[in-house]
């Protein structure tokens, strides 16, 4: 998995956070939830860095970069290669089809791009009783 799979995830990650769920599946889920946190909170870290590095601004000060200048390419080349970055963040060893049946109960929903970001950290394609997700 790649770090910018986690750094675009937090939102959604958030939003599925917001919703009441069954206990033992938001308590695992909630586990997992702290990993990618963990992972997103050293991407944004690196990010920080870069851009002290490239205003040359001390720790503590406000430092900002303009837009359509050398230093914002500079910074979105580096950034990117941060994000293109290969983290050991395995699967959530959760199904995505529990994932989905215990959200299909719920009146709170997530959008179709929340499902497609968060889609990748969990064992795919099958429900808690080991049969297909969806079948079309």
């Amino acid at each position: 998995m790649l770090l910018g799979q986690v750094y675009q995830s937090l939102p959604s990650w958030k939003k599925l956070a917001s919703i009441n769920l069954r206990p033992k599946l938001a308590y695992r889920l909630m586990k997992y939830a702290k990993l990618v946190e963990a992972e997103h909170e050293i991407a944004e870290g690196q990010r920080v860095l870069i851009i002290r590095r490239i205003t040359e601004v001390a720790k503590g000060a406000d430092a900002s970069i303009g837009a359509n200048t050398p230093e914002m390419e500079e910074y979105a080349r580096e950034f990117n290669e941060v994000l293109a970055t290969e983290i050991n963040l395995t699967p959530a060893d959760i199904s995505f089809g529990e994932v989905i049946e215990a959200l299909d109960e719920k009146d709170e929903v997530l959008t179709v791009s929340d499902l497609a970001i968060l889609e990748p950290f969990f064992d795919q394609y099958r429900n808690s009783d080991g049969s297909p997700v969806l079948s079309v």
